[in-house]
């Protein structure tokens, strides 16, 4: 059985396959063979993944939680997964941070080698046909982060989102959408909506007592008030008890729009499918390489 290494071989300038030729070195080191994983498009990828599955011991994912997604998308077409290692290469890398996978390229590769494992979950939409390995938004932040150019991001950095969002505040940039998360059900103008996988954002968790499941945090009828109170959550990482976010721990979930308006999600930081959409929870789909220390003991969680 062979390891397969995915990466974009146009991404970061060549520095994801030299990544990859050095994955492939440590393991042919420790005594395993490897083979490196590309296609043209992430349909192609999912294709491919999913066509030779079974021929795969585990496969490593170079990037970011979209890189990661695109792995994730042909585990959850197929059915089934693998065991799955994770290198870092993206801006943010929620879940890898979260999973406490080094952000040094030497270090993860290490985890890989070493081999400690543990089973985690992620969510699926539309059909259990696209992954959710880190966060599904919509709203004005989703949108924005639609519409901003790269050249924008380059010149201005990240600023460049919030500026916009205050921009759009008074006006008409909420969307009307039924929420149905287990025994949950109402009607809510959302301005904003971020449905994660794990209780952190960047490596922060923002909540004391997380269950297995979504986390679900809507803002609604949004002011500057409200606002300011994101503001206070994204810096401090304190969202309990906060009036500006309605916060839900549900299995599953189904977003209905009651109105005329397209609404676009945003899936792992890349343009996702519109709603109408139902995400399910996969409890433990995930097999991810983990740090020693970050293994559950026997019995435990």
């Amino acid at each position: 059985m062979t390891y397969a290494i995915y990466f974009n071989p146009n991404a970061g300038n060549g520095k994801a396959e030299q990544t990859a030729q050095r994955m492939k070195e440590k393991l042919e080191v420790a005594n395993k063979t490897a083979e490196f994983l590309t296609a043209p498009d992430p349909e192609a990828a999912i294709k491919k993944i999913k066509d030779h599955l079974n021929q795969y011991e585990a496969i490593i994912a170079i990037g970011g939680d979209g890189t990661l997604n695109i792995v994730a998308t042909a585990f959850v077409q197929a059915g089934k997964a693998i065991p799955f290692g994770i290198i870092p290469g993206g801006t943010v890398n929620n879940f890898a941070k979260r999973w406490h996978i080094p952000m040094d390229l030497e270090e993860a590769m290490d985890v890989i080698v070493a081999g400690h494992t543990r089973e985690v979950g992620i969510g699926a939409c539309g059909n259990r046909d696209k992954a959710i390995v880190s966060s599904f938004a919509f709203g004005t932040f989703a949108d924005i982060s639609n519409e901003v150019r790269q050249q924008e991001k380059q010149k201005f950095g990240l600023i460049v989102y919030p500026i916009k969002a205050l921009k759009q505040i008074g006006k008409d940039s909420s969307y009307k959408v039924r929420i149905e998360a287990d025994s949950f059900k109402k009607d809510i103008k959302v301005w904003f909506a971020l449905i994660t996988t794990t209780s952190s954002i960047g490596g922060m968790s923002y909540v004391k007592k997380a269950a297995e499941s979504f986390h679900v945090s809507i803002l609604h009828n949004m002011t500057i008030f409200k606002l300011l109170q994101l503001a206070r959550f994204v810096f401090t990482g304190k969202l309990e008890n906060s009036e500006a976010v309605l916060y839900l721990q549900p299995k599953k979930i189904r977003l209905t729009p009651l109105e005329d308006s397209e609404i676009v999600a945003r899936i792992d930081g890349d343009k996702g499918p519109k709603l109408p959409l139902e995400l399910d929870w996969l409890h433990k789909f995930l097999t991810i390489y983990v740090p020693e220390k970050t293994v559950p003991v026997k019995g435990g969680n």
